[in-house]
Formats: structure tokens, C-alpha cells, sequence
């Protein structure tokens, strides 16, 4: 563990461009519409997902040329007494000659011909040794759902079924050999919602299993990464002691945390590549915009040059830093494009991009904030304003579900298509929301309609003071725990808004402990709630008086509810009553219900008529001509 501090010193030392100078970019002639690239070992081919509008395949691409060919497109098949569309959603490379193929339900090896190889299990996880890109051993699921994975031979299909102590799996450790050699559990108690989550770890691939820890689900626990060659030793992920989860080493004969191999002091460490037992090559935070750094210098000399080639971009890289680079090059303005790079000479190709017909769209760039709550504390946010547009503007405040989730800055087709038809989106990530830290995060327990609106208010309140957002056109809407701030919005601020759009929104706060939902079957979900949100027992007066079902006499706005009808995580009755409510006071309600769609939206068919409806909703209320 010593040499990674000589690592990241040489990675601080690092500066200049890759050989062969600085790059310029050539245009391929065959740009399609893709959903992921990736590069073969030896850089002679490229195989990726293309997608247009209804359908998937398979397309290989020869880097001499560019030219793509296609190796199969999704179909409807019949496996034994199963009847389901059989199209690629992930592709990797075995060798330089096989592919792994996920389909959804089960994964199969094929050649570069599209011939079938070996069935691989459910789903493919990735490389099982690390260090041999030539191996044909890959880490599959056996059984996704209760997360049993095994290791397969991609040119056999030989599979060997790891096993470990009796729980459900939430996150696995292998070592450079691909073997399972520490594990995550959680275990639920059968009478009564209290669950445990515990990480095991074994010295060796034959040794049994030992307990290094355990915690109660709702505690903040450290996980496994990686098991190093260095003995009795883990790489693990943890904020213990911290505000944000960084990269330790663990000891496990003391079973404690070691060195801190990285670590931010205000943003998560999301991702690592390039583990072994001495060092890892790169690492990804996303706090209000994505950032990554690489420890190696050959990678960090490629990634620089690429931003400077393509800036104010967010460009992911793989390949050989002194051969084929293939770049997969974002923004929140692009969607997605990728580049093929020859690092000797410079040049660097258009190969795809993610949706070729909104080539030359003018996209509105996404710019990044901070306001004061009413409390002071400093909340993060995303502001897109439409073009064209001077003084203050309509305004959709749109909401993020979860609510332990976030928005990411980057190209967002919602976003998008609202300032395209003039509207400022603001976003805030209200207090609650993840990635911002663990302080943040708790910042927001049992504030539902509490301090969490009012962050939200605040971020309104601030726009509108600042001469962006017009105080006579505004719009709250959301999706989810979106959808529960929007109809809240309007009851707690009901002279803010001149609308509220729910889509799958929470209506009452006490019914969805007790809902259809997949929520309340679920223990670990119940837990959760319960330290997140609170106890419905104890706290029911209080839930009702936060809840926009119980007081929709207080709403003025109009509202747009729309909701799937096979949602399973906040089910359709959320929605019916608060339309009811609503109707039963004589407020303005449209309602919309999408067949065979559950907690969002799936077919291409529904999601023109959201956005059509949407935005007939939104320029009826706070339109320009308004």
C-alpha cells in the first residue's frame, strides 16, 4: 500500500500531451445511433448496441475502416415455455475473437460472426481475471433476482457456482484470479423488521468463511472492492469517520480500517479502476460535476490531451495509451459521441453517436448553483435556461425522486425538450439528496414536507430575485418523491405556482406504509423507511399534516396527474385519490394513466403523449403567451 502514495505524487507530477502531438478529429462516414462502444484487446475491432427508436442489434465495426456491420437485431424467441424478445441491452469482450452478450433474462458467448459460443448464465458481471485481457474466464449471476454468481468459461461454458453464508448478496469481492473471496450479506429477522448486514471474507479460495463485521442495515457500513495479492488484507469502500465514502485498506486479522487510498473531502469516490494490490489506476467523484483522476501517467497524459481535444466535455477512455484509444465523449449539450484515437499519430475518428437526429439541435448548456436554505444551509442545483430569452422566464422547478437520489449534471432529454419550448428547468438537490455527503444526506430525515420543501421554495424564491424566473410562471413537477414535492408545493406554497405536474407522485404519506407497494413487502425497505421518514404509528397526526392528500381543499393551482397503471412502487391509488380529492373540491385536475407502464415509463408510444400532454399542460398555465 506504501506505493500508492508514490502513485499519486507522480500522478500530481504528470503534465503534458501523448505522443504524436496534439489531436485532430476526422469525421466517419457511417455515424449511427448507439447506446455503447467498446474496444476490442488488441484495438482491431469495435463492437457496440445501436438503437433505432424501437429495436437493438449488435454492430461490429473494423477499425482500419470504420464501416459497421451488423451482427444480430433483437427478436422474439421462444426458450422452453418462455416467450421473450431476445435483444442485446450490454456487450463485452472475452478475447479478440468472443463476445459476451447480455439479453436481460440470460447471457451467451458468440463469435465475431454472431455464432453462438456457450450460454453464460443470467447476466455477466465482468472479467473474472484481472490483469488477462486474454482469459476467457468471466464473473456471470447464476441467478440475478437472489444474487448467486459463479465464475464460466466463455469458450466452454464451464461454470463453477461460488457459495458463501446463508443471506441475500448485496455486493461480492474477487481477487486478480476471479475467485469469491469476500462478500456483503443481509439477513432479515422472520418476526419483526430488524435486518443485519455483515461482510465475510476468506483467506484463501479453499478457507472457510470468517465474519469481519456486522451492522444493522440502516448504520453506514463499509463494503468490499477488491481482494489485493497482500495478504489478510481488503480494498473496501467506507465513510466511516468521514463525511464521504473513500478507498481504505482493511486489515482483517484487526478488522479495522488501514490506509486511506483515496478520498474527497466533498464528494463521493463512485468508481475505481484498475485495482491491484499495490495501487489503482483511476478514480470518479460526481459531485456537481463529474471528475476523474487517474493515478497512471501514460492514462493521465491520454486524458489530457483528449480534454483538450474535446473540453468542456465529460470524455471516459479504455484502450491502449500507446495504441487505439476508444473515448466515449459527453456534456450536458451532446448526448454522447465515440471517438477512436490512435495515440501515435494523433488522429481521432468519429466512430458513433448516441442520437444521430438531434445532430445540430441547439442544446442548452446546464449551468450549476448554490443558495441558502432558511436555516443557511448551502444547497446544490442545476439551472437551464432556453434560448433567446432576456429578462425573467416561465419556470419548471422539477423534481428529483427517491428522494435519496440526485440529478447529474449532463444531457437530459426531459431538460431538453422544456427550455427547447421555452422554459428554464431549475433542479435543486434539495436536502436528502445523495452524493452530496453523509451530513446532507441525514440533513433530510424526517423532512418530508418539512426542510426538504423548503429548500426547494428557497431555490424558487432565489430565481425569482434574481430576475430569472417570472414569480407569474411557475411550474412544480416531479416523479416519484418528485411527485409528492410538487402536490405538496402547492398546498404549502399554493401562491408560488401556477401549476403541478405528479407523474407517480405520493399522495399520502401514512397510506404508503401500508400501500400495495413493493415497499411494505419488503423488511429492509420498512426499515428504511422507518429511520429515513419515521414511524407511522407514532408520528400518523404528523405524517397527515405533510401529506397533499389531506389537504387538497388548499391547492389553487391546476394539476396534471399522470400515473402507470402497473406501478408497484407507489401504485396507482396514490394517484386515483388524489384525483378524487381534488374533483371533490372543484380544483382544475387532468388526469392521464398509462397502460401496461409501472414506476416510469418504457414504450416510445408513451412517452410522446407525456411530453404532448406535458407541454399542452404547461403552455396553458405559464406559456409565453400568458
Amino acid at each position: 500500500m506504501k506505493q500508492m502514495l508514490a502513485a499519486i505524487l507522480a500522478w500530481v507530477l504528470i503534465s503534458g500531451e501523448a505522443a504524436g502531438g496534439p489531436l485532430t478529429i476526422e469525421q466517419a462516414v457511417n455515424p449511427l445511433g448507439t447506446q455503447a462502444l467498446t474496444l476490442s484487446p488488441d484495438g482491431k475491432h469495435i463492437v457496440g448496441i445501436g438503437y433505432n427508436g424501437t429495436n437493438t442489434s449488435l454492430i461490429l465495426y473494423d477499425t482500419e475502416t470504420l464501416t459497421p456491420r451488423l451482427l444480430s437485431e433483437g427478436r422474439r424467441v421462444m426458450e422452453g415455455y418462455w416467450i421473450f424478445h431476445k435483444a442485446p441491452r450490454a456487450v463485452s469482450w472475452v478475447d479478440n475473437e468472443v463476445l459476451a452478450v447480455d439479453y436481460g433474462i440470460e447471457a451467451e458467448s458468440i463469435l465475431l460472426d454472431g455464432k453462438k459460443v456457450a450460454d453464460l448464465g443470467e447476466v455477466v458481471i465482468g472479467k473474472a481475471e484481472r490483469g488477462d485481457a486474454l482469459s476467457p474466464k468471466l464473473l456471470v449471476y447464476t441467478d440475478h433476482e437472489d444474487g448467486d454468481v459463479g465464475l464460466v468459461n466463455a469458450r466452454t461454458g464451464a461454470m463453477k457456482k461460488f457459495s458463501y453464508p446463508r443471506g441475500k448478496a448485496i455486493k461480492w469481492a474477487f481477487d486478480k484470479r476471479g475467485e469469491l473471496r469476500a462478500v456483503t450479506l443481509v439477513n432479515s429477522a422472520f418476526w419483526k423488521d430488524v435486518s443485519k448486514v455483515s461482510n465475510w471474507y476468506k483467506r484463501s479460495a479453499d478457507a472457510e468463511w470468517e465474519k469481519l463485521a456486522e451492522f444493522a442495515v440502516t448504520e453506514d457500513y463499509w463494503m468490499p472492492m477488491y481482494v489485493p495479492d497482500e495478504a489478510d488484507t481488503l480494498v473496501v469502500s467506507s465513510r466511516s469517520g468521514r463525511d464521504t465514502y473513500a478507498i481504505y485498506s482493511y486489515d482483517t486479522k484487526r478488522r479495522a480500517l488501514g490506509e486511506l487510498m483515496a478520498g474527497h473531502p466533498t464528494q463521493d469516490i463512485l468508481d475505481v479502476n484498475g485495482i491491484d494490490q499495490t495501487s489503482f489506476e483511476q478514480v470518479t467523484t460526481r459531485g456537481l460535476m463529474p471528475q476523474q483522476v487517474w493515478f497512471n501517467p501514460a492514462w493521465h497524459a491520454v486524458q489530457l490531451a483528449i480534454d483538450k481535444a474535446l473540453p468542456q466535455r465529460y470524455n471516459q477512455i479504455a484502450g491502449n495509451p500507446k495504441g487505439m484509444v476508444l473515448v466515449h465523449s459527453s456534456s450536458d449539450i451532446d448526448p454522447g459521441s465515440w471517438y477512436l484515437v490512435d495515440m501515435a499519430t494523433g488522429m481521432m475518428r468519429l466512430v458513433a453517436i448516441a442520437k444521430p437526429k438531434l445532430a445540430g439541435a441547439d442544446m442548452r448548456p446546464m449551468e450549476t448553483l448554490t443558495y441558502a436554505a432558511p436555516d443557511g444551509l448551502n444547497i446544490p442545483a442545476f439551472l437551464t435556461r432556453p434560448a433567446g430569452k432576456k429578462g425573467a422566464v416561465p419556470l419548471v422547478v422539477l423534481i428529483h425522486g427517491g428522494p435519496t437520489a440526485r440529478d447529474y449534471w449532463g444531457w437530459n432529454a426531459e431538460v431538453q425538450i422544456l427550455a427547447a419550448h421555452g422554459y428554464a428547468v431549475f433542479q435543486p438537490q434539495f436536502r436528502g439528496s445523495s452524493g452530496f455527503g453523509r451530513r446532507f444526506q441525514e440533513a433530510g430525515f424526517g423532512q418530508w414536507g418539512l426542510a426538504m420543501q423548503d429548500d426547494i421554495t428557497a431555490g424558487v424564491e432565489y430565481l425569482i430575485r434574481q430576475g430569472i424566473a417570472d414569480p407569474k410562471r411557475i411550474c412544480i413537477a416531479g416523479a416519484s418523491y418528485g411527485g409528492y414535492a410538487a402536490l405538496w408545493g402547492l398546498v404549502k406554497t399554493p401562491d408560488l405556482y401556477q401549476c403541478g405536474v405528479s407523474f407517480a407522485g405520493v399522495s399520502d404519506i401514512e397510506f404508503m406504509f401500508h400501500d400495495s407497494s413493493d415497499r411494505t413487502g419488503s423488511k429492509v425497505m420498512r426499515e428504511m423507511m422507518l429511520a429515513h421518514i419515521g414511524d407511522v404509528q407514532s408520528n400518523k397526526v404528523r405524517f397527515d399534516d405533510v401529506s397533499p392528500l389531506k389537504h387538497a381543499d388548499r391547492i389553487k393551482a391546476p394539476v396534471l396527474i399522470m400515473h402507470g397503471e402497473d406501478d408497484v412502487r407507489v401504485p396507482i391509488a396514490h394517484g386515483q385519490k388524489m384525483k378524487k380529492a381534488l374533483e371533490a373540491q372543484q380544483k382544475k385536475v387532468q388526469w392521464l394513466a398509462f397502460e401496461e407502464e409501472g414506476h416510469g415509463l418504457h414504450y416510445v408510444r408513451n412517452e410522446v403523449i407525456y411530453y404532448n400532454t406535458l407541454l399542452e399542460f404547461l403552455d396553458r398555465y405559464i406559456g409565453p403567451s400568458n
